[in-house]
């Protein structure tokens, strides 16, 4: 029992430091002190960044697996993943609330751009929903497939970044580190007695 209580107390300020910001910039756009635009790039754009952090967790774990970090990492990715869900629903959410025209929604999800960030939303949703320990016991080996399904989230994520922005060279250069994981993703896999399993 004692030896649970760090892993809580360590979750718990994970989400602390990540969640905190969301939450104050959600409380800001609710009292109308942050514009819907800026909310709307703003959680976009974190939520990215969140999920480019979750996919590194594997590249650290390939190439420093006995490394403290990437243990830490390890046990605190699915976290990591459930925060970015968290950063992805607020900014969906906030589309929708200041759309409240289905048709509208349905005609603008024509939009190449926005098509491609609603199948990511679809991809993520689908993700959070299994990222539990009774999901992996049902599912078995369907769940490591459908979770490696995450970096098609990331590539929808950078090319809905890429199609809607004003100035798309951020998303860009946020594409290239994808990109870059995906490879690492794909090199042979550094033999070590000490790698961690998962």
């Amino acid at each position: 029992m004692a030896a649970a209580r760090p892993m809580r107390l360590d979750r718990a300020i994970l989400w602390l430091v990540l969640a905190a910001p969301l939450a104050l910039q959600t409380w800001r756009f609710a009292i109308e002190k942050t514009y819907y635009g800026e909310y709307l790039h703003w959680s976009g754009q974190w939520g990215a960044r969140l999920l480019l952090a979750t996919l590194a967790v594997s590249a650290l774990r390939r190439f420093l697996p006995r490394a403290g970090v990437s243990r830490w990492l390890l046990r605190r990715r699915r976290d990591l993943g459930l925060i970015t869900f968290t950063y992805a629903a607020a900014h969906i959410v906030a589309y929708l609330w200041r759309k409240m025209d289905w048709s509208l929604i349905v005609r603008e999800a024509q939009d190449a751009g926005l098509a491609i960030g609603w199948l990511a939303g679809a991809i993520l949703i689908a993700l959070a929903l299994t990222s539990n320990d009774t999901s992996v016991r049902r599912m078995g080996r369907r769940w490591r497939a459908l979770h490696k399904s995450v970096y098609v989230a990331g590539i929808l994520t950078f090319a809905h970044w890429i199609l809607t922005a004003f100035d798309p060279a951020a998303g860009w250069l946020h594409a290239v580190v994808l990109i870059a994981l995906l490879l690492l993703r794909l090199a042979p896999q550094r033999a070590a007695s000490g790698r961690i399993a998962g």
